[in-house]
C-alpha cells in the first residue's frame, strides 16, 4: 500500500521503538498536512477573494522536505522543521484573514500531533520547546495584527464561508488524524508484542541454558566434594596407621585442611546459589568439626560463637576457611598445654559497613612473641600467605590468650 510505504519512509528495523514511532508520526503529519492543503484548494469554488498561494506553497514544500529528510535518516531535523513550519504557516494564515474565520483552530490538531512526538528516552526540554513554539505562535496569532499581511479582497461573506469551512475542515482532519494515529499505534503495539514474544522466547532459551549450566556446576561441586572426601578418608587411614604422635598431628592437620575445602563445596552443592555460601553456617560447622576431630580427650573445649549473617563468594570462602582452620588448629595444639580451667575458643564475625571482621581467640597461654612471627611454624605462615591472596589484613596478638584477626572488604 502506497500510504503505508510513505508513513514508513526512513524507518529501519534496527531503530528503537520510540524512534520508529517519531519517524512514522512525523511522516503521517506531513501527509495529513498535504491532504489538508489539497482539500483547502476547494475554497476557490466558494469565495471571491484571493487565494493565499505563497504560504500554501511554502507549507507544501515544507511537508515534502520533511518526508525527504526522514527518508535520508535526518529524523531530528525533520521533526523540528515540521513543528516550526506548521506553526509559522498557521500564524501567517491567521494574519492574512480576520480572526473571526477561525484559522487558529488548526493549532489544536497540531497540539495533538506534537504531544505524540514525546519520547521518554529523550530530554523533556525538547517537548517543552515544541509546546512553547505552539503557545507563542497561538498567542501571536491572537494578539498581533499585521496589516501588511492581510488579504484585502476578502469580503464579509467570504469570512462567513471560511469560518464554516475551517470548522468542518479542522473537525474532519482531526477525525482522520485520530483514526490514522490509532491505527498506527495498534500496528506499533503489534510490533511491540511481537518483539516481546521473541524476547520472552530468548529469555526462556537463556533460562534453560542457565539451568543446565547450574545443574552441571552443581554436579561438579558434588564431584569435587566427593573427591575431597576420598582424600580425607585416605588421610584417616594413614592417621590410624601412623607411628608417632608428631606424624599423627601432621596427618590430622592435612585432613582438616582438606575438610575445610570440602565443606565449602558441600554447602554450595546443597543450595541454589552456586557462587556464594552462608559464611556463618560454614564457619560454625567448621570450628565444631575441627574441635571434635582434634585428639584432646582430657577436658572439653567450649566453643563460643558470635557470627553475623554473611554470604560470600567461593573464591574468598575457601581461603577464609583455611585461615580459620589454621588459627583454630594452632590454638588446640599450643594454647592449652598448661592446666587451663574451662578452656574456651571464641570465633567472632562482624559485618561493619563494607568490611568483614573475623577473629578467633582462646583463653590459653597466648603467643610467645606476637610481634615477631618469622619463627612460627607452617600454620601461621600459611595464614599470612592465604591472607595475601584475598587482600586481607591479618593480625596476631595476645588478649587473655592468643587472638588471630582478619579484616577484608566485602
Amino acid at each position: 500500500m502506497v500510504f503505508g510505504s510513505l508513513i514508513n519512509l526512513g524507518v529501519k528495523s534496527e531503530m528503537e521503538f520510540y524512534e520508529k514511532r517519531e519517524a512514522r508520526i512525523v511522516n503521517l503529519f506531513a501527509l495529513i498536512t498535504l491532504l489538508g492543503l489539497f482539500i483547502g484548494t476547494t475554497t476557490l469554488f466558494f469565495i471571491t477573494g484571493a487565494y493565499p498561494t505563497p504560504i500554501v506553497s511554502f507549507t507544501a514544500l515544507a511537508s515534502l522536505s520533511i518526508l525527504l529528510l526522514n527518508a535520508r535518516a535526518f529524523y531530528g531535523v525533520a521533526t523540528y522543521i515540521y513543528v516550526l513550519s506548521i506553526n509559522l504557516s498557521i500564524f501567517i494564515i491567521c494574519e492574512q484573514y480576520q480572526i473571526s474565520v477561525g484559522n487558529y483552530l488548526y493549532f489544536f490538531p497540531v497540539i495533538f500531533c506534537v504531544s505524540l512526538l514525546h519520547n521518554p528516552f529523550k530530554a523533556n526540554s525538547r517537548t517543552i520547546i515544541f509546546f512553547s513554539i505552539i503557545l507563542i505562535s497561538f498567542l501571536a496569532a491572537i494578539l498581533i495584527n499585521i496589516e501588511s499581511l492581510k488579504l484585502k479582497s476578502i469580503t464579509d461573506a467570504d469570512n462567513k464561508i471560511l469560518l464554516t469551512y475551517n470548522c468542518i475542515l479542522t473537525a474532519f482532519l482531526t477525525v482522520i488524524l485520530v483514526y490514522l494515529v490509532v491505527r498506527l499505534m495498534n500496528r506499533q503495539n503489534n510490533e511491540l508484542i511481537h518483539i516481546l514474544k521473541k524476547e520472552k522466547e530468548s529469555q526462556a532459551l537463556i533460562s534453560n541454558s542457565l539451568k543446565e549450566k547450574e545443574v552441571l556446576l552443581a554436579e561438579i561441586q558434588h564431584r569435587v566434594k566427593n573427591n575431597l572426601a576420598v582424600i580425607s578418608g585416605l588421610l584417616n587411614l594413614q592417621l590410624s596407621n601412623a607411628q608417632g604422635e608428631e606424624a599423627k598431628i601432621l596427618l590430622l592437620d592435612a585432613k582438616n585442611r582438606v575438610m575445610s575445602i570440602a565443606m565449602v563445596h558441600e554447602r554450595l552443592y546443597k543450595k541454589d546459589n552456586l557462587s556464594k555460601i552462608d559464611l556463618k553456617l560454614y564457619l560454625s560447622e567448621l570450628v565444631n568439626e575441627v574441635v571434635k576431630s582434634f585428639p584432646i580427650n582430657i577436658r572439653q573445649i567450649e566453643v563460643q560463637e558470635e557470627l553475623d549473617n554473611v554470604e560470600i563468594e567461593i573464591t574468598k570462602a575457601v581461603p577464609i576457611g583455611l585461615i580459620v582452620n589454621e588459627a583454630l588448629t594452632n590454638s588446640l595444639k599450643h594454647a592449652f598445654k598448661t592446666s587451663t580451667s574451662n578452656p574456651v575458643v571464641k570465633i567472632k564475625m562482624q559485618s561493619i559497613y563494607d568490611r568483614l571482621h573475623i577473629s578467633l581467640s582462646d583463653n590459653g597461654i597466648g603467643f610467645t612473641d606476637p610481634k615477631n612471627m618469622e619463627e612460627t611454624g607452617l600454620g601461621l605462615s600459611l595464614i599470612e600467605s592465604l591472607a595475601d591472596q584475598i587482600d586481607t589484613k591479618v593480625a596476631f596478638r595476645n588478649e587473655n590468650g592468643a587472638c588471630v584477626s582478619l579484616v577484608f572488604p566485602l
